[in-house]
């Protein structure tokens, strides 16, 4: 029975379309208004040098750095963009920094540069989220088709990031007897059966459930099931 009840929390007839349609819109321009940046990191100063001016050359306003340590003490955990990163380099390598933005949630995503790729380190590096990796000498074309899909993803991780944390701060807000009574609710239950389940008055499950409503500020169970299916999903 929870089983079926679990399904049906996630059903597609639970799902507000214009309410999914208006969230999508809302975090999408909210996105949209931010700068993305355009970071590279390399320790040789020729190579710096020319990727800088390329992605500059091509509109994008590029960030450069020699330093991993220099780099990561520019970042903001709300930054929106592309790192260029050589995988070759003293102290913290590509990889290393690549670690190092996965574990503070960054949405930033990694273009890798390196001069000696092999297969088990590119299956290594993309299985970690880079976007892709390039081998030197590239084109000029591929690092600028590189930097412009990156940014896209960027933003995307943004987006569903945003909207998963502020899902969940939503669904913090009701206590534990009203999510209980939501999540039956949103299940199909009706408020009788409710009741019945949990040795409630109908007029407590009413009232719990219209104070759950009024937190998250939703019309309907259905607004809610959208909200709470949204909130479960995995930050990555």
């Amino acid at each position: 029975m929870a089983k079926s009840r679990q399904s049906l929390l996630f059903s597609p007839r639970f799902m507000n379309k214009n309410m999914q349609v208006q969230l999508n819109a809302n975090e999408e321009i909210v996105t949209a208004q931010r700068k993305a940046r355009v970071l590279v990191l390399d320790d040789d100063p020729g190579v710096l040098s020319v990727i800088g001016q390329l992605l500059n050359a091509h509109g994008f306003a590029a960030e450069v750095f020699s330093s991993p340590a220099a780099l990561l003490d520019s970042l903001h955990p709300d930054d929106i963009g592309c790192l260029v990163t050589d995988l070759e380099m003293p102290h913290i390598n590509g990889m290393g920094v690549q670690r190092r933005l996965i574990a503070s949630g960054s949405s930033l995503a990694i273009v890798v540069v390196t001069a000696h790729a092999d297969v088990p380190r590119t299956i290594k590096i993309m299985s970690q989220g880079a976007v892709t990796l390039l081998e030197k000498p590239f084109k000029s074309q591929q690092l600028v088709t590189a930097v412009h899909n990156a940014v896209e993803i960027s933003r995307c991780t943004f987006d569903r990031r945003s909207r998963i944390e502020n899902t969940q701060k939503l669904i913090d807000k009701l206590s534990d007897e009203e999510l209980q009574i939501m999540k039956l609710a949103a299940a199909g239950m009706p408020n009788k059966t409710i009741s019945l389940q949990l040795d409630l008055s109908p007029r407590t499950v009413d009232r719990r459930r219209q104070s759950a409503l009024l937190k998250l500020d939703v019309a309907s169970v259905a607004d809610f099931a959208v909200m709470y299916a949204t909130s479960q999903q995995e930050l990555r």
